[in-house]
């Protein structure tokens, strides 16, 4: 009996010894299945972080080509304003400009300038029936720029150089604006 009892106490033991392989090896397992899932749920964290990225990424790309479309746009209309004003700037430098005379140089120290239109006698009738702008209308006025200290001293001035005897006619006379 003794070696009847000694193979069951053997087998006992190789059967202790597997039921504590089985539980090791079942709880290898287990662990492993816990750092799959844990890599498993950073990973899926991580396509989250990603796919959120991405999503801000293309709406921003959206964003900028709303902009750029806006701009592009705006540049387009730019463009037709600096045409348009380059054109009305040909327009501008192509007219006749108003010419200013200042015959005597030396009298402009009197603080005050004043503009004085001066006709040939014979428009200056045409120019008052007609009743608009005298320096615009009338072909032959001249601006002459006088210093004086009052609108009468210029055009007591302006009467001195262009005499009616010699048939001029000061037309008007104003404060002279610049610009």
């Amino acid at each position: 009996m003794s070696a009847a009892l000694l193979a069951n106490i053997g087998l006992i033991i190789l059967l202790l010894y597997s039921l504590i392989q089985f539980a090791l090896t079942a709880h290898t397992i287990e662990d492993d299945r816990r750092v799959r899932e844990r890599r498993l749920g950073r990973l899926e964290e991580e396509l989250g972080h990603a796919t959120a990225a991405a999503n801000d990424a293309k709406a921003t790309a959206e964003g900028s080509a709303r902009e750029v479309a806006g701009l592009e746009e705006a540049v387009a209309t730019l463009r037709a304003t600096r045409a348009e004003a380059d054109a009305k700037l040909r327009e501008l430098q192509s007219a006749p400009r108003r010419r200013l005379i200042v015959p005597d140089k030396t009298v402009l120290v009197h603080g005050r300038l004043w503009e004085v239109t001066v006709v040939p006698a014979a428009n200056s009738v045409a120019a008052n029936t007609d009743g608009a702008d005298a320096a615009s209308v009338i072909e032959g006025a001249q601006v002459y720029l006088f210093g004086a200290t009052t609108d009468r001293d210029a055009r007591f001035r302006a009467e001195q150089r262009f005499p009616t005897s010699l048939g001029y006619r000061v037309q008007k006379v104003e404060r002279f604006k610049r610009g």
